[in-house]
């Protein structure tokens, strides 16, 4: 394990003329921040270029790299987060050596070659995969350099520093780069995901919450990477999602085939903001007990049914089932209701210790077990502050028990 060592009071920031990531480099070079592995130095030149995107998210979100704040947009209701992605990075896993998750810990498999969208190559043919190999910082440098300027000139050592391999059966780099410069766009977003996926773990993400809704953002950390991700393309569907009245019959009829409507318990179809479950995550449906609260009941419990994270999931993921999705929120949640007649919900109980799971696997099983130690402690020093009169009443007539008694 490589460990990073340092002081750093101001936070460094890299200058436009400089190389992209030139800050780490200046703080290494400098002496101010030193790598270790089992005590000795580390030339960070040589390590693997995910390792170096690691470094560079801990050494920021230490304080040691500037890291501008940036607005996003929540993704279900449009509000606007201002975010510091490293400075809201889960450190525990980096810390603790956990980083063995088989999705968050895993980056793109370099030993095949990948699919893209086609590319034509020079003096005829196309391509239709790309082969990349695994890169060293020193392997990247070129491409490092060549990102200073606002618009990335493709040439072989680019290509080299991309770790490009082989387009289709093309090998030769200058070629390469001349069939990459005329690429279609969708081809070249597709490279940059591979590359993105080869070089930056999925755990190198933060959530952000909204505070408008409550919903958990995904925010990559660090932000600033090689090349820009694709963006989710806007709805082009040839079939449209239904209306809002549409999707609120066709959820009536199926509360009514369900037997339920005539009971202590009715339906609502909310076309507003969803709300999200305790791991941000927007819901499709809800189950409201009577008066909102189970320890007193008053008037009807509800079903809620969200549209727009129906929509939603029409609009980014394609075309699906959605009268039959209706059918099975609906059961879900009647599911809800029955454990609530019981006393007992055991399906909340899982959804619950499911929302826990993944928040370890994010901040860490140590982190966790380190917080649930330090939240037992505050519990149980707020205990003793507010109920020291009576312990100490008891402590008196035991010790005037035990002196009578003799």
């Amino acid at each position: 394990m490589v460990t990073l060592e340092g002081e750093v009071r101001t936070p460094e920031r890299r200058a436009a003329s400089e190389s992209l990531f030139a800050e780490l480099h200046r703080l290494v070079a400098r002496r101010v921040v030193s790598l270790r592995e089992r005590g000795a130095p580390v030339d960070l030149s040589t390590l693997d270029l995910r390792d170096f995107h690691v470094l560079r998210a801990v050494a920021t979100r230490l304080g040691w790299l500037a890291e501008d704040a940036l607005v996003i947009a929540c993704r279900n209701c449009a509000a606007p987060i201002s975010v510091r992605p490293c400075a809201a990075l889960a450190l525990g896993p980096f810390v603790d050596g956990e980083l063995d998750d088989e999705e968050l810990d895993r980056t793109l498999d370099l030993s095949t070659p990948h699919p893209i969208p086609e590319i034509d190559l020079p003096g005829g043919g196309a391509a239709r995969e790309i082969t990349l190999r695994p890169l060293t910082v020193a392997d990247a440098a070129a491409l490092h350099r060549a990102l200073r300027r606002r618009h990335l000139v493709l040439s072989a050592g680019v290509v080299r520093a991309m770790g490009i391999v082989a387009l289709g059966e093309e090998r030769d780099a200058r070629k390469i780069a001349a069939a990459l410069e005329r690429c279609p766009d969708d081809a070249w977003a597709a490279l940059s995901d591979l590359f993105l996926a080869a070089h930056y773990p999925p755990r190198l993400a933060a959530v952000a919450v909204c505070p408008t809704c409550a919903a958990r953002n995904d925010v990559d950390a660090p932000y600033d990477r090689e090349l820009e991700p694709s963006r989710p393309e806007a709805e082009t569907n040839d079939q449209p999602f239904p209306d809002l009245d549409a999707f609120a019959r066709r959820s009536k009829a199926a509360f009514d085939a369900c037997g339920a409507a005539a009971g202590s318990i009715r339906l609502v179809v909310e076309g507003g903001v969803p709300a999200c479950d305790e791991g941000g995550e927007p819901l499709l449906g809800a189950y409201v007990p009577p008066g909102g609260d189970p320890t007193a009941p008053i008037g009807a419990g509800e079903i809620v049914l969200y549209y727009r994270t129906f929509r939603a999931m029409w609009q980014e993921d394609g075309p699906y089932d959605w009268e039959g999705e209706i059918d099975e929120t609906v059961e879900h949640e009647l599911e809800h209701h029955r454990g609530w007649l019981v006393g007992h919900d055991e399906m909340d109980d899982e959804e619950r210790a499911a929302i826990a799971r993944e928040r370890r696997r994010i901040e860490g099983r140590s982190a966790g077990a380190r917080e649930a130690v330090t939240r037992l402690g505050a519990d149980l020093r707020d205990f003793i502050a507010r109920t020291w009169p009576v312990w100490l009443i008891v402590i008196a007539a035991t010790l005037a028990i035990t002196v009578c008694g003799r």
